[in-house]
């Protein structure tokens, strides 16, 4: 298409997707209170495992400044409506750069979207439901509670929550981009395999530095990304596999 039309197709694409995120951000707006209710179960949750353990109860969240309440509501409005409209977003894009693509290339993509929306609402979930209580718990209670007390603010807690989250949605898509970059024939399967004891180093170190300085913690997110490592791995190779099938039959 000539760049005029190019540039009409994208106003438009714009226009559907910010009403798409206008009318789900409003959505949330009226459901504000069951949705921080559900952003606020770890934080329960942690309370009641600290008081259980005989340990002291950090108490409700916090704001320190008369908007802050008003300000983390919207907030989480507009991350649910994100998180919620994702997938029309992702389809969006994916219908304005597609026309650019050959019919090889398209297919690859759509075989690539539906498993990449459930790999990303995987990480969220194992980062909402499993990391995040644990992880709570250790950095609440790091400190003797002699020296210091935690007094967690909304602002510290949403971005704590959303940061880590949407982290683990995407290390989720490992095995998604490993597939990618095999089938595009950027790297070899082979190379991948041969570099599986340093990216486990690698895997280590990030798990340290993204977690608190504790053991389980690490486990918890360095022994899923060595997991899915290994399914890259092996839909690397299908797809290298594939790749060789589908330059034998162009010769």
């Amino acid at each position: 298409m000539p760049l005029r039309e190019h540039l009409e197709e994208l106003r438009r694409t714009l226009i559907r997707c910010s009403v798409a995120v206008a009318a789900l951000f409003v959505a949330g707006v009226i459901l504000e209170a069951p949705l921080l209710r559900f952003l606020w179960i770890p934080w329960e949750a942690t309370r009641a495992d600290l008081v259980e353990a005989g340990l002291r109860d950090p108490g409700p969240l916090q704001y320190l400044s008369a908007t802050e309440g008003l300000i983390t509501a919207l907030k989480t409005a507009l991350a649910a409506a994100l998180v919620v409209g994702a997938p029309y977003l992702l389809w969006e894009l994916w219908r304005f750069i597609g026309v650019g693509l050959v019919e090889r290339e398209r297919r690859a993509v759509r075989r690539a979207f539906v498993p990449g929306v459930l790999l990303f609402a995987i990480g969220l979930c194992f980062g909402f439901g499993v990391l995040l209580p644990y992880g709570l718990a250790y950095l609440v209670s790091y400190l003797d509670p002699e020296l210091a007390v935690a007094n967690v603010t909304l602002t510290a807690y949403f971005r704590f929550v959303v940061g880590l989250t949407v982290l683990m949605g995407f290390i989720f898509e490992l095995p998604l981009v490993m597939w990618a970059v095999a089938r595009a024939g950027l790297i070899r399967a082979a190379t991948l395999s041969s570099s599986r004891r340093i990216a486990i180093l690698l895997m280590a170190i990030f798990a340290a530095v993204i977690t608190p300085p504790d053991p389980v913690t690490m486990l918890l997110v360095g022994a899923p990304m060595v997991v899915l490592y290994e399914i890259g791995l092996a839909l690397a190779g299908m797809a290298e596999r594939a790749r060789a099938r589908a330059d034998a039959q162009r010769l």
